[in-house]
């Protein structure tokens, strides 16, 4: 294995631990923040494999009114919609009050418009605490995917923005953080369950796969087979 990868990698024996590994990550830094009297600014990504760790982070004692959540990435679908990432993620804190959430889906019925509404928005995550990234079996990541035109502007444009890309599976209108934006982020942490996961990252470089483009710039690799 890449050696670079490899002492980036956390390993955990399940997902529950590493889900919950990854919770006091966030909540440690939402409350260093505190002490700090520093607004904490997290971007969570969409996707089933995180979604435990959200359940952890809705059930702790961190103050919710001192931290801004934003999206990496989201389907271009209503909010009701069963694949929009931001529904998912609202029903998980649905009892948190002061739970703050940045909308990707300004306008569900303009894709430009959401598109130009969330790339001024997102400027506020230009200093991100924290990014929680996944990665698909095709070695995408955020909603960079390979063989997309999109996504590969995405990935070489060197200015932080936002961006509409074309997945190669419904709903295929996404809204997406690019690389720069998300190097701009303080950590950027991968969540991955599963030895085939691991074993995508392995040859990423080699496939040059999207997620090759940010794996040596990535805090961490939280890892259960």
């Amino acid at each position: 294995m890449d050696h670079q990868i490899l002492e980036r990698i956390i390993r955990f024996n399940s997902k529950q631990e590493a889900s919950l590994g990854l919770n006091q990550r966030i909540v440690s830094i939402i409350k260093e923040n505190e002490t700090q009297k520093k607004l904490s600014k997290i971007l969570l990504s969409g996707g089933s494999t995180p979604l435990l760790t959200y359940e952890y982070l809705s059930q702790s004692d961190v103050n919710f009114s001192t931290t801004q959540f934003g999206l990496v990435d989201d389907r271009f679908v209503p909010i009701n919609d069963i694949h929009s990432n931001e529904g998912c993620i609202r029903e998980i804190f649905r009892e948190i009050d002061n739970f703050k959430l940045y909308s990707m889906v300004g306008e569900a019925e303009n894709y430009e418009q959401s598109i130009h509404d969330c790339d001024v928005s997102y400027q506020i995550f230009n200093d991100a605490d924290l990014a929680i990234l996944g990665m698909g079996n095709d070695g995408h990541f955020a909603s960079l995917f390979p063989g997309d035109k999109n996504s590969e502007f995405g990935l070489l444009n060197g200015i932080p923005a936002c961006l509409g890309t074309n997945a190669p599976s419904e709903p295929k209108r996404r809204i997406t953080m690019n690389l720069a934006a998300l190097l701009k982020v303080e950590h950027r942490i991968l969540l991955i369950i599963g030895e085939d996961k691991l074993a995508k990252l392995e040859i990423a470089k080699a496939e040059s796969t999207p997620i090759s483009y940010i794996v040596n710039q990535l805090t961490a690799i939280y890892y259960a087979p």
